[in-house]
Order: C-alpha cells, then structure tokens, then sequence
C-alpha cells in the first residue's frame, strides 16, 4: 500500500512521466523543523508541513528543490511505502526536461521540466559523466543522488514531434560528439570511474558504505572527498592513468597522548599546560614575505603559514626554529603564506595540514605556478619538485569556515572569513585558559569576490598577531575608485588606445572582470578584454567553484552562463593561450588584465615594454606594490621620463594611474579588529617599518595593549611584558581605569575629594598633581580634568601675547620644532622664541588641549621603543 502525504498543502500534483524521484529514509524533527534523513545520514528539510505520516525508515517519492550549484536544498513529500528488505537501493530521480543552462564544460545542467496543468519545475543536476547535452535538448534523464547532489547517470533524447512524451515515445539518440556515435558508454577518459574509487577505498581502509562527492577533474586524473557515514571518517582518493591513491583523514584523538613535545622549554606541572602560550615569528616580521609563526599552546607546537618571500635570494621562513610540530595551519593561498608548504611537508610528512576547501583548490594552480617559477629562474632555488607537491597537494585536508573543530586533543579550532581572497580565514585557537586569533591577511570591505570580514564573527583572544600591511593609510571609498578605473579605461579606448591592468593573478584580476562584465559603458563599447598569464588558471578555479564565490556571483552565473570568460558577450573577455596571440591584442583598442600586479614578472611586463611608448595607451595600477617593484618605480614616473624595464630603455609616453583596490583593511579596519578582539598581547606583522610603528600609536592602543613588533626568532610570552616598557607604562597597565569621588559642597565652591589610595600610590596622580592645578572641561555631562603645568603656562601667555613666536608657529607641536628646515629641528624650544622659519597658524586659545608634558613623557618612551624594534 502507498501513502499518501497531504499534498493538497502544496497545491502541486505529482507528474510521475516527468519527474519520478524515489528515495529512502525517515522522517525526523530538529527543533520543530521537519526533514528527511536518508539512509547514508545526510538530512533534507522537507518544504510542506506533514501532519501525519509513517514512523521508522521507508520508500519515499519526493519533489526536490536544487540552489544553483546543483545543491538540493529541500525536498517536498509526495507519498511513501514500506522500504525494500534489502534497504540498499539507490536514491533515484527520473525525469523528463529541457536543457536550459549548461555549466562551464557542461560539469552542471539545469532541467527545465514541465508537467500538466502544474507549475514547471527547475533542477540543476551533475552531468558527472561529462555528456554532451546541449541547451534546448529534450531528454529523459536518470539521475542518482550522491551527498546532497544529483549526479546524471544517463541521458537519450526524447522525439519532440509526439504529442506526449510517455515512456513510448522516448527515442535514443546519441548525445556524444561527431566521430563517436558507436560509443554507448563515455570513456574513461571523460567519465570519472567511480567504481575504481568506491573500491580503491574498500580496499584501502577495509570498510564498505563510502559515499563520494562529486568528482573533482585534476591534471590527468580525478579525485574525490569521501565519507563513511556510519562512524563520519573522511578519506580522498586520486586517480591518476592506472596509478590509484588513497589518503585516509587521521581519526580523531580522544586523549592527549604522549607526542614527544620536548621544545626546551621546563615545564613544572601539568596544569601549566592550561596557561601555557608562547609565538615566535619565522618570517613576515618587520617586513611582507615568508609569512610563518611558530606557537607553542598546551602542549602542542603549532605552525601557522608556510610562505616563501618573493625574491630569488632567502626564500623560505625561519624553519631551523621548528623542533617537534604538531599541526600547520594555513589562511589562505598566497604565495607569501603558502609558498614553503611543500617543504614543510618534506622535512615533516607525518604532521597534519589542514586549510578552507577554497584555499586548497586555488593551491593547486599557485603551488604548480610557484614550482614552474623555480624551474624557468635560475636565480630561484629550486625547493620542491613535482613529487614533492604531489604528496603535499594530496594529504592537504580541509576544514569549512566557520566551524569549530578539534585537530588535536582539547585543541579547538576556528576558520573565520578573513574578506581578503576567497577561501582566506583567520585562525582562532584556544587550549585550556589561553587564545590566539591570527588574521593572516584580512579585509573588512567587501569585493565582488569575496565578503568582508565582520567584527561580530571574531571571538576575544589573549594573543592577536595582525597584519599591518596600511597601518599608516586610509583607503578611499572602494566603489568610487573602481568607478574611476571604469571611466579611466573607458576613456582611453574611445580614442583608439589600449589598457594594461597589471593584477594579482588571484582576486584582483577576478574583480576588475566581473566588474567590466557588469558595466553598462562597456556593455555599449564592445571592446574586447583580454586575460593573460596566471590570470587564465586562477579564473578557470574561480568557474569550476562558484559556490565559494559571494551570492551576487551566483546570481550572474545564473543569468548570464559564464561570469568571466565569455567570447560572445558585447565586450568579450578572451584568454590569451598563446605568446603568440599577445601582439592581436594590442593592435585594435582594447583592455588588457595580466600577471603580475608589480610587473615582477609575467606577460604584463611584455605589454608594458609595448604600451609605454605610446601615447594614446595608459597602465593603471590597481592595488599594493612593493617599494622595490617595477610597479612602484612606474607610477612615480611622468610623460616623457626613461625608463629601464626588462632590459629596455623607454620613453614613457603613456599614461600612468594609480587606483586603490586593496584587499587588505585599512588603518581603520585594522584597529577595528585589534579593539574587538581586545587582546592582552597584540603582535604587529606583515608591514613595512612605516605601517608598523603608524599603527602602533594609532588611537589608545599603546594605553590598551602590549604591542610587540618582533624580529624573526623573537619570542613573545604570554603574560611577560615588552622589555621596551617603561616602569611608569607597566605601573598603567595594572592599575585601575575607574574610581570613586566624593563631592564636598562649601558656600564658596565645591571641593572634589580624591581616594587616599588614589593620592598615595597611583603614579598617574603625581602627574597629575604636580603643580597643583588642573584644567576642567566639560564633555557633555563628563567632567574631564588634565594637569596644568607650567610649560602649559609659559605657552597660554605667548600665545596671549599676540607676538610671532614658536608657541603659534605652525611647526611647534609637543613642545618640539618639527620644521626640518630649522636648525631646532626635533629639539625643546622655548615658547616664547622665535626662528628663520617660522610659519603663523591660526591659534585659538583653549584650555582643553592634551597636556604637553604628559606628551613628553611618552615621546622619549616612544623614541627608546622604536630604536628597540
């Protein structure tokens, strides 16, 4: 007998000759959310209510809902009967639909499906054997659920001249290329052999009820994640010709066990462990490049990064420091943050190495690029080979963002978006009572590729290790300046000229497409874009993963097919393929986006060393560029200035811009994040000299925290201040921000009356108090209080004087003369003095302005802390 499930709540009827999908599993509720639990544990929330219905596990026939992935997001109950004895039948769809929208290499298809006198449906299916299907074709289709996917098993066309489209009046026809009509099978070649797999793995752990994900098209193979549902193992599996490999994820430890920790550190008693945390940088210290620290938590040693610097000479981090690691860490795939994994995984391929899913498959092309780097350089060592990053790439796991897992024994682990490139996250990692949160490279605006960082997803931490990449800048608006990259470039190709954007091969590039592609200016232009070098690859990534692409994205792939490459829109964007093919794409007037983004190497440089002499052509920088990069040297160049590039002489002759769509938070964001967190210790890293010690005295963050700006090897200890620190800055972390005072009305006035603790043994009232006068001002209802002292004084009577002196010079701040002109450049001056280069400002006299004394105080501290770092 079948069951009927109240489908008049739908108001659908069920068409089962056009759609027919047969499940199995049971009903269950999850806080008053019904769904339906199939056998292999994956959940599906249902999309009607159900008042009644049969308990325990049993044959379901449903309606699914898929997202534009393919995803199925809920399903809708239509009727159920008792489940087979066996209970090991597949999860089958059967349907008959239109093909309406094809996926890049037709990976993806959406079905468009009609059904009689009821609302058509739309189904976006796997084509997980890669059939040849094209748009418009009316096919019968079987599908099988893998995961919560529908992968396409099979599919024969269905003769459109019937005046029904029942089971008899489907005809088979080939769907496969001219040449292979006798095929009935697609080969090897195109169809991932998931059998191989399912078995491999069989074999390998000796376990059977593997379910795959969707298989993944690597270079000459294919792989998959695996899951065993039963006890939640995870595995991967490559296929490589006849070469078969399986890595089995590592099973979770449920007990510290003993992990020969013996970092030369003593370590008295065990519950030491709870407290214990120590950093230590391999690299990115007072400069950008080789991003690794070293952390030593509980008692693991932990690595987080791997990068390489970008120059041939000393390209690895600091890792003779690395004695027993433990697990690394990695937030993202730059190269200055991913670039030594290789070679970390050499010197110890028994530690665990785990990233976001975004940030292992952009791996794949940047560590390949990073290796064919070294290969064609000879100045560039060669520090992995092709074997080497084979095994790296294959035992790379993966974690989601935003979830917290335990890699380790009562190690608790979070990836949190980072905004900067997709996949990018911050670390938070916690043991017993200590935290660290390290940002790696973050931004809190959002980009057309990826979402910023928000505040609230970040937890208090007792370490943060930030990035300070524009601790000394400000960013203007990001959407005005890629405005003004619009209207720059739309102007040069209007009169006849060519653009080069020198990009980052990885999300800037991205970006400045997406946003060509979605401009109406150049919807009229129709001017080509061309995309050339490392750009190609990194896109091809982008494509074949838009489900970590921003829902903006995924809503333009859905409307327009193909979001980045695309030879038929009216400004088409075309990969250069070939060295060959780059002169074309500068004889007509066109747009030009190529690797490098600091012209450090790449196709850009061949384009700028053509575009430089012409006078109608511009380059325009998008982004950072290193101090010594041909990027940097370029825009600080004028028309008809010479220049030396890729060994040529150049007479610049075209136009030059420079435009800001950083993917790192600005001075703003970067304090933002530093107060949320609210760290005792917060380490600044990855910046040049400049931006590191520009946000070290940012706001009150020398008044709120430890700052540390270390060199590489330096340890930092929680709990042990900065050796730098003054007695009078550790006296002001300790004591208390807030008291208690008493107010004493008298018939002349009224006296406030200090706390006798206060008054005897807080040194910030000795300052205060010196000469016993203070300044009041009133903050709206606040009244705030600020010593008087007789510098403070001398500087009120000359300004009162009206006379021209140094206390209303525009180059007298702090009591200093900051004119670099003046022989009393950085010395104390007398207020009421007066030299050769003075310069009136406008002064008004306030009894409110930052006591100058108090300024001198730290400016010394300041002075000693900078020759310290």
């Amino acid at each position: 007998m079948v069951d009927k499930i109240d489908t008049s709540i739908s108001g659908e009827s069920w068409d089962s000759e056009s759609l027919s999908c047969t499940w199995s599993g049971e009903i269950c509720t999850i806080d008053g959310v019904m769904y339906l639990e199939c056998l292999d544990n994956t959940r599906f929330r249902v999309a009607q209510k159900v008042p009644e219905w049969r308990e325990g596990k049993r044959s379901w026939q449903i309606i699914p809902s898929t997202d534009s992935t393919g995803e199925v997001s809920q399903v809708m109950l239509v009727s159920s009967e008792n489940l087979a004895s066996d209970g090991e039948t597949p999860d089958i769809c059967q349907l008959i639909g239109r093909v309406v929208q094809l996926g890049k290499r037709n990976s993806s298809v959406q079905f468009k499906i009609k059904r009689a006198e009821q609302k058509t449906l739309k189904l976006t299916l796997l084509n997980s054997h890669n059939l040849n299907l094209k748009l418009s074709q009316l096919l019968k289709v079987q599908a099988q659920r893998v995961g919560k996917f529908l992968q396409i098993l099979s599919a024969v066309s269905v003769d459109e001249n019937q005046e029904s489209i029942g089971e008899n009046q489907v005809t088979p026809v080939s769907i496969f290329p001219a040449g292979e009509t006798s095929k009935k099978l697609p080969s090897p070649e195109f169809a991932p052999p998931n059998d191989a797999a399912l078995a491999a793995l069989s074999e390998e752990t000796q376990e059977s009820g593997w379910q795959l994900a969707p298989a993944i098209k690597r270079r000459d193979g294919w792989e998959w994640e695996a899951v065993l549902p039963t006890t939640g193992k995870r595995a991967r599996v490559l296929i490589r010709g006849e070469k078969i490999k399986v890595y089995e994820y590592a099973p979770e430890i449920k007990e510290i066990v003993d992990l020969g920790i013996d970092n030369g550190i003593k370590i008295d008693e065990q519950e030491n462990l709870n407290t214990r945390l120590i950093v230590r940088p391999l690299g990115a210290a007072k400069g950008i490049g080789a991003s690794c620290f070293q952390v030593f938590i509980g008692p693991y040693e932990i690595v987080m990064d791997c990068g390489t610097r970008p120059k041939g000479y000393d390209p690895l981090p600091a890792l003779d420091y690395l004695q027993n690691p433990n697990l690394l860490l990695i937030t993202h795939a730059h190269q200055d943050h991913i670039g030594a994994v290789p070679v970390f995984h050499a010197r110890f391929p028994g530690v665990k190495m785990i990233c976001t899913p975004g940030t292992r498959e952009i791996a794949h092309v940047m560590l390949q690029d990073c290796l064919k780097v070294q290969q064609m350089n000879e100045d560039s060592p060669e520090l992995f080979d092709e074997t080497d990053l084979e095994r790296t790439l294959f035992r790379l796991e993966t974690q989601s963002i935003g979830e917290d897992f335990e890699p380790l024994p009562g190690l608790k682990v979070r990836f949190i978006n980072a905004g900067h490139i997709v996949g990018a996250a911050c670390i938070f990692m916690q043991y017993g009572d200590r935290s660290l949160l390290y940002t790696g490279d973050y931004n809190t605006t959002s980009s057309r590729t990826t979402e910023g960082l928000k505040l609230a997803d970040l937890p208090k931490a007792d370490i943060l290790i930030t990035e300070s990449t524009y601790g000394a800048d400000n960013h203007p608006n990001r959407k005005a300046q890629e405005s003004a990259l619009l209207e720059a470039i739309a102007e040069v190709v209007k009169n006849g000229g060519n653009v080069l954007v020198p990009a980052f091969a990885l999300g800037r590039a991205q970006e400045i497409i997406l946003a060509i592609r979605t401009s109406a200016v150049f919807h009229k232009l129709q001017i080509p874009i061309f995309v050339d070098g490392l750009v190609r690859a990194i896109t091809d990534v982008f494509r074949d993963n838009l489900t970590l692409l921003p829902q903006s994205v995924k809503n333009f792939a859905q409307q327009k097919q193909e979001p980045f490459f695309d030879p038929n829109s009216p400004s088409p964007v075309i990969p250069i393929t070939s060295p060959k093919q780059r002169p074309l794409a500068m004889a007509k007037p066109s747009v030009i986006i190529a690797s490098s983004g600091m012209l450090t190497g790449g196709p850009s440089i061949y384009y700028a060393t053509s575009l430089l002499e012409r006078e109608n052509s511009a380059i325009f920088i998008s982004g950072y560029t290193d101090e010594e990069s041909p990027g940097r040297l370029l825009q600080n160049l004028n028309t008809g200035d010479t220049v030396t590039l890729d060994e040529k002489e150049l007479n610049v002759r075209a136009q030059i811009r420079k435009f800001n769509l950083s993917a790192h938070a600005d001075k703003v964001g970067l304090t933002q994040v530093i107060h949320r967190v609210n760290p005792q210790h917060l380490i600044l890293i990855h910046g040049s000299h400049e931006a590191l010690h520009e946000l070290s005295r940012a706001g009150d963050l020398k008044e709120k925290y430890y700052i540390h700006i270390p060199s590489v090897g330096d340890e930092i200890v929680y709990g042990q201040a900065p050796g730098h620190l003054s007695a009078r800055r550790l006296v002001q972390f300790d004591l208390p921000n807030d008291f208690e005072v008493n107010i004493e009305a008298e018939v002349e006035g009224a006296w406030i009356r200090i706390p006798e603790e206060i008054v005897e043994s807080d040194p910030r009232w000795q300052l205060l108090a010196e000469n016993g006068v203070l300044k009041a001002r009133w903050e709206g209802f606040h009244l705030k209080l600020s010593p008087l002292t007789q510098r403070d004084i001398v500087v009120e009577e000359a300004i009162a004087s009206g006379e021209d002196c140094c206390a209303v010079c525009n180059f007298f701040r702090a009591g200093k003369c900051q004119s670099e002109e003046s022989p009393l450049f950085s010395f104390s001056v007398d207020p009421t003095s007066k030299c050769l280069e003075f310069t009136r400002r406008d002064v008004v006299v306030e009894t409110n302005v930052k006591p100058e004394n108090e300024e001198e105080i730290f400016a010394e501290e300041d002075e000693e802390m900078d020759d310290f770092y």
